[in-house]
């Protein structure tokens, strides 16, 4: 019902308001050139993690031009050329940058052809894990050495000149020459293994479809390979692959069937698969669960038959892959997508109520400092690139967009996604855009709650029932500083062994709504289907209300971490006495906060840190014998 509601309402009744942070148009970076090819000629030692490599690089410039600027990092460069005539470079450390001097100006429509023969310097320092290639030997207890690049994010740039930015793509080819009985895969199709006499081997593979350079990749040790065809629905058979060393090998085989399930579920909400192989290499040590390289996907040895990481890393192929975040504050658009289609890949194999219960109980993190940020630009307001927060509360915003227009235009919204931007990079305003058109209204009221906005609802009601007239209030609860939600919100008034559905438009913090009802209700349900990412909490103190909370709760703090100060929020079913104090790591009190006789509802107190060192501190939480206790972070 709530669906259908929301589909009918006119733009008017959303009103219009301006977009948030962005502009509609297509966003083509500042660069002056358009990348059209990457060849790669890579050879890989595999006894130590030596890498010498030729990159071939071909782009056709937007503008005139005397230089150009490309990205490298612990690479020595041997030659450099542009159409065969050796030019000069300037290398710049702090912007991971190096100049080629042209040594006059090019025209725009000029195509350039960039030579660069290099070999990775092994001791250069790659801190924060940006190494680009992983060199590990057999002596850690591995069936074989093994070599494998991961370019996530800005990382390419450590193992092969590129420009590597995630809005720029072009078609790749790589071949990779490593040992005999070695078997090196990468992106797109193999066009040719080729022994070369000297005890090494050349593995061809080329990538017709447009590739950001995050998702290029090779890994290189001695693989079994697993394999069984998928019919797309125009006929065309693609592999499904497994790369895994010999004692995995069984498994992964075994495993395969259901990949083939998982991409033909797929292709049902989103359209056909959209490369020529489907492939997963399974490799320790690694430091993520899965990768999702462009048709070939990294996964950890640990997890390379997992549903959740099998599930989530193929779904990338759509969203990540064949779409790709057009910047790294939009990585929503890939991480959130594929989080939410592992809640379609539950709903394939159990319909609704397996949907239903994978966000209720796999998704659902409030307790996630990071939730509490907004889902676009992590990074922007001091979350990690790779936070919760564009995993798990991401797609409860797309479940709760879902809710909203329905599957009809959800899924519409998602195909019409896919066609606009199939092979390209995309920003979230360009996803609004689409969603725009596709609803028919501007979607500008929820994209600011909802992704360009902090925190979630947290929704109370009370209510009264006289003269076959139900009245009820619904509050919103949460932070002053968060969104106030406008949304449509289907409430269930349960009554004997009846229920009666209502749906209204909510938009205040506090907002009174009558409805006639000749039955007096027990109880009243707020979004009884789920749809909504939201906190039920007591209303607030001195309401007249027949529901209460069976417990109290204790947030996490917001910001966390902070300098100096920070809101420490908290809900209580019934009045009471609180202690509310804070604590260093040894124990020792620092503050008490609040020491009083509190009324039910929900509380937000301040706390300033300025007179406190640096470093992690417990506060806790008293009312009668229950106690609750949580960590903040103080970093100045």
């Amino acid at each position: 019902m709530l669906a259908l509601f929301a589909s009918t309402l006119s733009a008017q009744t959303f009103g219009k308001q301006g977009s948030f942070g962005q502009d509609i148009a297509a966003y083509d970076g500042p660069q002056p050139f358009d990348m059209l090819h990457y060849r790669l000629d890579v050879s890989l030692a595999l006894l130590t993690d030596a890498l010498q490599g030729k990159s071939t690089i071909t782009m056709r410039l937007k503008s005139a031009i005397d230089s150009v600027v490309l990205n490298a990092v612990g690479l020595q460069f041997d030659t450099v050329r542009v159409d065969g005539v050796a030019k000069n470079i300037s290398m710049n450390t702090a912007s991971e940058t190096f100049t080629i001097l042209l040594g006059g100006t090019r025209n725009p429509g000029d195509t350039l052809h960039i030579e660069i023969a290099y070999q990775r310097i092994s001791n250069y320092p790659r801190p924060g894990g940006r190494v680009g290639y992983n060199f590990f030997r057999d002596t850690l207890g591995l069936p074989s050495n093994l070599g494998y690049t991961f370019s996530e994010p800005s990382i390419a740039r450590f193992w092969m000149p590129c420009y590597d930015e995630p809005w720029e793509k072009a078609s790749a080819e790589m071949n990779i020459t490593v040992p005999a009985g070695y078997v090196a895969a990468s992106n797109g199709k193999l066009v040719g293994v080729t022994n070369n006499g000297n005890g090494t081997v050349t593995w061809g593979w080329k990538e017709d479809h447009q590739i950001a350079t995050y998702l290029m990749c090779m890994t290189a040790t001695v693989f079994t390979i697993s394999s069984i065809p998928y019919v797309t629905a125009t006929n065309d058979t693609i592999p499904l692959q497994y790369y895994a060393w010999n004692a995995d090998s069984v498994a992964c085989a075994n495993y395969l069937p259901t990949v083939h399930q998982m991409v033909s579920a797929y292709a049902g909400f989103y359209g056909e698969y959209p490369f020529d192989k489907y492939g997963m290499t399974v490799v320790v040590p690694f430091q993520y669960l899965g990768m999702e390289h462009q048709s070939i996907t990294t996964l950890n040895r640990y997890g390379s038959t997992s549903e959740r990481v099998v599930s989530h890393e193929l779904a990338h192929q759509w969203w990540g892959d064949l779409v790709t975040c057009g910047t790294w504050a939009d990585i929503w658009l890939n991480e959130s997508f594929a989080t939410y289609s592992e809640a379609l890949w539950k709903q394939h194999l159990g319909g609704l109520p397996g949907l239903k219960n994978y966000m209720k109980d796999s998704v659902e993190h409030f307790f996630f400092g990071s939730w509490q940020g907004a889902v676009y630009d992590p990074v922007g307001q001091g979350f990690n690139l790779f936070d919760d927060l564009v995993y798990g509360k991401g797609a409860w915003v797309l479940h709760t967009l879902r809710g909203v227009v329905g599957d009809p235009v959800f899924f519409g919204i998602l195909h019409a996604y896919r066609q606009r931007y199939s092979g390209k990079s995309a920003i979230t305003s360009e996803f609004k855009a689409v969603a725009d058109s596709a609803v028919g209204m501007d979607m500008s009221w929820f994209f600011n709650e909802w992704i360009f906005g902090p925190g979630w609802p947290k929704y109370a009601s009370s209510f009264t029932w006289a003269a076959d007239t139900l009245s009820l209030i619904i509050y919103q609860q949460q932070l002053a500083a968060w969104p106030t939600y406008k949304m449509p919100i289907t409430l269930r008034a349960h009554h004997g062994g009846g229920a009666t559905d209502f749906v209204v438009w909510d938009s205040l913090r506090a907002q009174s709504f009558r409805f006639p009802l000749s039955v007096q209700p027990d109880s009243i349900t707020i979004d009884p289907d789920g749809w909504i990412l939201k906190q039920i909490v007591p209303p607030p103190s001195g309401v007249d209300e027949r529901q209460t909370a069976s417990s109290f709760q204790l947030f996490q703090n917001f910001p966390n971490p902070f300098n100096p100060a920070t809101t420490i929020e908290y809900s209580l079913p019934e009045a009471g006495h609180v202690s509310l104090k804070v604590f260093d790591m040894l124990g020792k009190e620092v503050a008490t906060l609040v020491h009083e006789h509190q009324q039910a509802g929900g509380h937000v107190i301040p706390f300033d840190g300025a007179g406190l060192s640096s470093g992690v501190y417990v506060y806790r939480i008293t009312v009668g014998s229950t106690t609750f206790s949580r960590k903040m972070t103080l970093m100045k």
